[in-house]
Parts: C-alpha cells; sequence; structure tokens
C-alpha cells in the first residue's frame, strides 16, 4: 500500500517528497501564492515583536523550574512522618526558601510583562491589517482552488514510513516530536470524485476507486492538536485522547481509506476522530480488522 502524504524513506533517507502529487488537479495562482508568503513572513514578524527577547524568555523559563522544583522540594521536606517543622526546615536552608521565592516572584513579574506586551503588540491596527491580509488571501486561494464554503475541514496524517518485507515501518527524522503529523484538508466530494484542498493544491481522488475503511487498533502520537473545541471535551470526549508532555495527541486508532489507482492500492491515513467526517463524505462504514 502506498500512504497518501507518506514520505518513503526505503530507497532515499533524504526524501522529502509526499506521495500523492500525481492526484494534483489544481494549483493557486502563483500571485496568490506570493502574496500568501509574504504575508505570512509579516504576520510571522509580527508574532516575534509580540515576544520577549530570547534570552529574557529563556531566563522566565529558568525562574519558572527553579521556582517549581525548590518549592516540591520544600513540600517534600515538610511533608511524612520524617518531615521537619518549617521553622526547622527555614532554619536550616534558609537561602533555598528565599531563592525559590525569588524565582516564582520573577517568573510572575515576567509572565505579566510577556502577557501586557504580547496584547500592546498584537492589538495595534498594524497587527490587525496583517492577519487580515492574511486571512483575505488564504479566502482568495481556497476559492480559487473552487474550495465549497461549507466545506468541512479533516486533519489527514502524515509520516516518514520505509517499507521492509511489503510493510509499512512509520519512522522519524531529525527533531520530530511524533511520528505523525496532521496538516489541515478541506474535504468535499462531487458525483465522480473525493477531493482534498490546502492553501497548496487540491487533490482529486475517483470515487469509484475508493473501496473501505480499515480501522487500525494502533496507539499512534500526532504532532499537535488544531481542533477549536478541546481534544477531551465535546464530541472528542468519546475518542478518550490523551495528551503528552511535548503536546503531542495520544490517539488508540486510526483509520485507512483505501482506494485502487493504476493496479496501485493506496491509503488515506486518518486519525480516529475524523472517522465520523470519512463516513458521511464516501458513504461507507469503517471495517474493523
Amino acid at each position: 500500500m502506498k500512504p497518501f502524504l507518506g514520505i518513503d524513506l526505503t530507497t532515499n533517507k533524504k526524501n522529502e517528497q509526499m506521495n500523492g502529487e500525481e492526484f494534483v488537479v489544481a494549483k493557486p495562482d502563483l500571485s496568490l501564492t506570493q502574496s500568501l508568503e509574504s504575508f505570512s513572513e509579516n504576520v510571522e514578524e509580527t508574532i516575534e515583536k509580540s515576544k520577549l527577547p530570547l534570552p529574557i524568555r529563556i531566563g522566565h523559563w529558568i525562574c519558572g523550574a527553579v521556582g517549581v522544583i525548590v518549592a516540591i522540594g520544600i513540600l517534600k521536606a515538610l511533608g511524612g512522618e520524617d518531615g521537619v517543622s518549617f521553622s526547622e526546615a527555614y532554619k536550616n536552608a534558609s537561602w533555598l526558601f528565599w531563592l525559590g521565592s525569588a524565582c516564582l516572584v520573577a517568573w510572575a513579574l515576567l509572565k505579566l510583562i510577556s502577557v501586557r506586551k504580547e496584547k500592546n503588540v498584537l492589538e495595534t491596527e498594524e497587527s490587525s491589517q496583517a492577519f487580515n491580509n492574511l486571512d483575505k488571501t488564504c479566502e482568495a486561494i481556497l476559492s480559487d482552488l473552487k474550495v465549497p464554503q461549507d466545506s468541512k475541514e479533516i486533519d489527514i496524517l502524515s509520516f516518514f514510513y520505509k517499507v521492509k518485507n511489503n510493510d509499512i515501518k512509520v519512522c522519524e527524522k531529525g527533531m520530530q516530536i511524533a511520528p505523525y503529523i496532521n496538516p489541515i484538508f478541506h474535504i468535499f466530494a462531487d458525483s465522480e470524485n473525493l477531493y482534498l484542498a490546502n492553501l497548496e493544491g487540491k487533490y482529486a481522488i475517483p470515487l469509484s476507486t475508493v473501496k473501505v475503511i480499515r480501522t487500525i487498533k494502533k496507539t499512534i502520537r500526532i504532532m499537535e492538536w488544531n481542533k477549536d473545541e478541546e481534544f477531551n471535551k465535546g464530541i472528542y470526549k468519546q475518542y478518550k485522547l490523551s495528551e503528552d508532555n511535548y503536546g503531542c495527541i495520544i490517539c488508540k486508532r486510526y483509520h485507512i481509506l483505501e482506494f485502487q489507482h493504476n493496479n496501485d492500492l493506496w491509503g488515506i491515513y486518518i486519525p480516529c476522530y475524523e472517522l465520523p467526517v470519512i463516513e458521511e463524505i464516501t458513504g461507507l462504514k469503517a471495517d474493523v480488522l
């Protein structure tokens, strides 16, 4: 099977080309793409201006970490049957109390300064214009690609992999914090094709080639959460998703929408929480292996 949006490292460890280019049926106008790049840079610069300088951000993190570590150490010393009294602990290591307090106060002050600076920068007319320009360009690109305004958004899984003994082995590359990334696509269909579109282009997959939705009961880690609603609330609560220390989302299963193209079996990998959208668009029901 060829994973749609997968990146094959089997014969070329430096490969960066995603599978599926043969299904691209439209690209945005060049002028819109150039505008997107320009406005994206403006927004990135605006966001960077809203932050404290990097050395201060590092100091902020250090103050918070030291403060928490000291506080936990003191609480452990005071607790339990063998714990000492507060006055005795302070007498034995008063410097530790002062260090922890100073770090927590410094962290709180820097947090307040950071929030105020972010608010002051992002609420200016210049910043609003930068974000507005980017939003309008994104809308223009989707319109240029003829993406319906009522189309739904869906996460598609993309990953590096190697083929070994005809099995797909997902692998990580470089400084990845999770093996699966989940870019957002608009999904819709007409009488002939299933379409997936983002700001880079539109893919079309003939509905006649779509065969089945496979369910894979395997835990995976996904790069980030893209939805407005929290992963553990509302309609997403049923999927029992969790989050690790890096902010990655842990899913206990995923699905593969299989289709045939030129005698090759392809698969669109989707996280479990996107199954209802895929079933609605394709009219198929997930099959459990």
